[in-house]
């Protein structure tokens, strides 16, 4: 009966996130909340426009306002703004050839401290890739995410999407203390996504469901960052506070009966709470180069300190790399 529930749940997810997908990508160029001025220099030029995204970016170094949208005959045009409302530039939007939208790949080098006991610093190669499409996205790094806007104003959006993970938590053959651990397997699940901004704020609140069968568990975070500008490098500073489920925590962090052994007590925590601070940092460097940053520190809640298979109070995690965008 549990396992009857348990698939019935996986199933109810997918069909959640396909159907989700279907509307997103069904829901083209749509209104959204520009600001008036904002609105007036672009139909100046462009009348009748629909506007397909406004943001804040940078141009040259200089902080500055991206607005996407579409022409009467069918182009989709990018506008950009200085913050005293100059044009700085208007060009026809680049997309990909046959499936349009925008694509960024990029090669770093990570340095990570994981919290597992008997497990060294790590140093390895991370790639990553994020693809834009309108109200689609899809990004890949530690994991692959994709998720699809249902619903969006000028600052505030509501996503469902999906994630895949193939190298969450540890490996027992990454030390000797966790050898005879079991093998943790790839995840994969399920998630509402919701972005907004406020007094040059953003803030995101994004809640996980596991569907994989793997531990069921649920994950929130609630983050908070503050984007802003220092020369011709763009700075984004962040604050998280994560809750997992009970069963998340012991998926990662319990031992259980058969696992146990005289200097590894059998564990079965509850639920807990991650606190992560972070900084990216971005710079442009040549054409469509940019250099990127990303610097993050985690603590844990007491429940994930006390595991056996943890010796250390948080973990670090920094990359360095070059990405290009098409």
């Amino acid at each position: 009966m549990i396992g009857e529930k348990t698939k019935a749940t996986k199933w109810v997810g997918l069909s959640i996130w396909g159907l989700a997908l279907f509307l997103g990508v069904s829901f083209t160029a749509q209104a959204i909340e520009v600001p008036e001025a904002v609105r007036e220099i672009v139909e100046r030029e462009f009348p009748g426009a629909v506007f397909v995204e406004i943001r804040k970016d940078t141009w040259k170094g200089q902080p500055a306002t991206e607005v996407e949208f579409v022409a009467l005959d069918g182009t989709l045009y990018e506008m950009v703004l200085s913050e005293n409302g100059n044009v700085l530039s208007i060009e026809q939007e680049k997309e990909l050839p046959w499936i349009g939208g925008e694509l960024s790949l990029g090669l770093g080098v990570m340095v990570e401290r994981e919290i597992y006991k008997g497990m060294d610093t790590e140093v390895h190669p991370a790639p990553f890739l994020r693809y834009e499409n309108g109200l689609f996205e899809i990004r890949t790094g530690e994991n692959i995410e994709a998720t699809c806007k249902f619903f969006r104003t000028g600052n505030f959006s509501v996503a469902l999407g999906g994630y895949l993970d193939f190298d969450a938590g540890y490996d027992p053959d990454d030390s000797d203390y966790l050898e005879g651990m079991d093998d943790l397997s790839t995840l994969y699940g399920t998630g509402l996504h919701i972005e907004t901004s406020f007094a040059d704020w953003e803030f995101g609140l994004e809640a996980l469901q596991d569907l994989s069968g793997e531990h069921d568990g649920q994950r929130i975070e609630f983050s908070a960052a503050y984007p802003w500008h220092w020369g011709s490098f763009e700075l984004r500073p962040e604050l998280s506070l994560t809750w997992l489920s009970a069963k998340t925590v012991d998926y990662f962090y319990g031992v259980s009966t058969g696992e146990a052994r005289r200097d590894r007590p059998a564990y079965s925590p509850n639920s807990s709470y991650e606190i992560g601070a972070g900084l990216m940092v971005k710079r442009p460097i040549y054409g469509e180069f940019t250099a990127v940053g990303i610097f993050e520190a985690t603590t844990f809640g007491s429940e994930i300190k006390d595991s056996p298979l943890v010796d250390e109070d948080y973990a670090l995690q920094g990359v360095v790399g070059v990405m290009y965008t098409f």
